[in-house]
């Protein structure tokens, strides 16, 4: 049940940006004028998915979800999660100081939307497999022997 939904962790940041990015090419001025509300969204939906992810790593959810047919596959695992959950933290935190420290200027909403499609990325890239286990396998398995946990 748990491994069905799997797909909202990478999903969530990436509609969201999606769907506010053709509202600012559609009201460019109105939405350039809603500042607030927009990185709300954006950091609501990366929380969710934090959300998402913490809950499959607590439970220890592992396996393998496939996506668009027989396409596109996304590999859960400890190591994974442990490393999307880390780095889906920090852009959380990123995103919550932005709010707090930028001006709002032109360009602010599409720095919110880049950070949502950032975030959705990442957290396919860490769901990848085999190619970018390679490289942070190691990392990972050392932060988990010295008792690194959540």
């Amino acid at each position: 049940m748990l491994l069905s939904i799997t797909w909202l962790i990478p999903g969530l940041p990436i509609i969201a940006s999606i769907f506010i990015a053709l509202l600012l090419l559609s009201f460019s001025k109105t939405m350039n004028r809603l500042t607030k509300p927009v990185s709300y969204f954006l950091i609501a939906s990366l929380a969710l998915s934090e959300l998402i992810n913490f809950i499959l790593f607590k439970n220890k959810i592992t396996g393998n979800y496939v996506l668009f047919g027989d396409s596109f596959e996304l590999a859960i695992d400890r190591q994974a999660l442990l490393f999307s959950e880390s780095i889906g933290f920090i852009i959380l935190l990123i995103m919550l100081l932005s709010v707090a420290k930028l001006k709002r200027r032109s360009g602010y909403v599409r720095y919110f939307i880049f950070l949502g499609f950032f975030s959705g990325f990442v957290y396919l890239f860490s769901f990848s497999g085999s190619l970018f286990h390679n490289f942070y396998d190691p990392l990972i398995s050392s932060l988990d022997k010295i008792g690194i946990t959540f």
